[in-house]
């Protein structure tokens, strides 16, 4: 007999989607894969790309049932016939998921290039699920790619991957991209509102809406917050309990921390950073969780009081609004800015990320002196500069301008012949924006970085070069990928090759009130 804990499913597998309808938040690739299936013109290679919780695997399995129903190729498998129940449970032998982290070797791959010869045993399809598969070396890269130039009838290989810039351009080619979305809060609620109401279970709606805030667009990081949280509370759930279990901070300690801000409050503020790390946050979820907080509060004063991504408690509203009022717009993105440095810093001192917090959050409080100094500086002529928060300096680069010619004398048109055949019409050359257009149709992942560091181009005689803010990271790596610098130089629909270089920091000079003011206020100098 099983019991009850061998019987237990979380709510992450209890309520995966089992068909194309339970899928959450990915409409566009439902509609894409739906009618791919309809007029029977599936792919044999699929790459999945989408962060972590999102539905890819999921999205795999239903695929992988939706080609080998009995009833199928069908969008709506039965769910019931031996191929779609054995498929949801991972027994099926036609359908082989591989973990690309732990089988990534080379051996790996041959052994399924071997056997992706031999034909299904029951099902339509021989199908291989291959998850993170950016994790697969090199070497397994190259035994793959002969499989998938020259893939047998009845094989079919869906790859899911977090980070699409780490797989060979080879590889990707051959597959058709699905790009997944992080699911919207209001999405993520429904569904954990959802569960609730099957498991028979009463959550607070403000802490199902604290879960999909916290849970950045991940389904499956919801559900199994939702999991632990009714696991270990023992009566009603509180914001209290997924504060504590998860270190998401209640919606008000936010609003007492930017309060305390705008009043320049550092007892306050000490207090609530150290409530924060108390209850079990870290000082790189108070970064994350403070940002989306003012992000809020930036909205409201930007867009009003009813535009902002999730809607707060009635007894929160009012409050959100004044706070909005009293920080303003400049203080916010200055703030913003200087929380932003506050993240790299503390990844290069981990030791002292706790005072960093402090004294960041500190020197926030007393933006407001700053701002005010720094334009009583500027009306009364004494400083051209002005002091910003933001991490690094800006520089413009302008593109070049057309030195203008004279103009040229109008020569006497020559008689054109009446039999004469007209010249044909210049191919359209296409604007930089409708180039960008078409480089995000060819390569999405390349072209969305370079929008997110984009500060100019210019043209020169031989070359476009394109000017981006700095970058690290994952962004930086695909900057600085050759395999995509080389897409750059050979672009079809531009007359001349592409390259990216980095901003420059300008040389400020040094004038003893701006630097005092740098020091003061950790801020740095940007140029107008």
């Amino acid at each position: 007999m099983t019991s009850p804990a061998q019987s237990y499913r979380v709510f992450a597998r209890k309520y995966r989607p089992r068909s194309f309808a339970e899928v959450i938040g990915q409409d566009h690739i439902v509609r894409a894969l739906s009618a791919a299936i309809d007029k029977q013109r599936v792919g044999q290679a699929y790459m999945l790309i989408g962060p972590r919780g999102v539905g890819k695997t999921t999205t795999a399995r239903i695929i992988a049932k939706s080609m080998n129903c009995l009833n199928g190729p069908t969008v709506t498998p039965c769910l019931e016939c031996p191929p779609c129940v054995e498929i949801e449970r991972g027994s099926d032998m036609d359908v082989i998921e591989i973990d690309g982290a732990s089988n990534n070797g080379v051996d790996d791959v041959r052994g399924i290039r071997d056997a992706v010869q031999t034909h299904p045993i029951r099902d339509r399809r021989k199908i291989y699920i291959i998850d993170e598969v950016q994790r697969l070396s090199g070497q397994a890269f190259d035994a793959l790619l002969k499989t998938l130039e020259e893939p047998p009838a009845h094989a079919m290989f869906l790859f899911a991957t977090t980070d699409p810039h780490k797989i060979p351009e080879t590889i990707v080619s051959r597959c058709q991209i699905f790009e997944f979305r992080r699911i919207r809060e209001v999405d993520v609620q429904a569904k954990l509102q959802f569960v609730c109401d099957q498991e028979g279970v009463v959550v607070p709606s403000e802490v199902l809406a604290a879960i999909s805030r916290g849970c950045r667009g991940g389904m499956r990081d919801a559900e199994s917050m939702l999991d632990q949280l009714l696991a270990t509370s023992d009566d009603e759930v509180t914001l209290d309990d997924l504060e504590s279990l998860s270190g998401l901070a209640r919606p008000e300690r936010w609003l007492r921390l930017f309060e305390a801000i705008a009043n320049d409050d550092p007892r306050v503020i000490l207090l609530e950073i150290a409530g924060f790390l108390e209850v079990g946050g870290t000082e790189r979820d108070f970064v994350e969780q403070s940002v989306d907080a003012l992000r809020d509060l930036l909205h409201v004063a930007l867009l009003g009081e009813d535009s902002i991504g999730v809607e707060p408690a009635p007894e929160r509203k009012q409050q959100m609004v004044e706070l909005a009022r009293t920080l303003g717009r400049d203080r916010m993105e200055g703030i913003m800015g200087m929380i932003f440095s506050l993240e790299s810093r503390i990844q290069r001192s981990p030791l002292g990320a706790r005072a960093l917090l402090e004294y960041t959050m500190l020197r926030a409080a007393r933006i407001n002196q700053f701002f005010e100094l720094a334009n009583l500086l500027n009306n009364d002529g004494t400083v051209q500069a002005a002091v910003t928060t933001p991490p690094t300096s800006r520089i413009a680069v302008a593109a070049p301008q057309p030195t203008p010619t004279p103009k040229a004398v109008p020569k006497p048109e020559a008689a054109v012949p009446k039999d004469a055949v007209p010249a044909p019409a210049a191919a359209p050359k296409l604007t930089f924006n409708e180039m960008m257009a078409q480089l995000t149709k060819e390569r999405p992942t390349l072209a969305a970085t370079i929008k997110s560091y984009f500060i100019t181009a210019e043209k020169t005689a031989t070359e476009v070069v394109l000017i981006l803010r700095q970058a690290n990271g994952a962004d930086l790596s695909v900057l600085e990928d050759p395999v995509e610098q080389r897409a750059l130089r050979e672009l079809s629909f531009s007359p001349l090759p592409w390259r990216i270089e980095f901003e420059v920091p300008p040389i400020i000079p040094v004038n003893p009130t701006v630097e005092s003011l740098v020091s003061e206020f950790d801020g740095q100098q940007e140029i107008e």
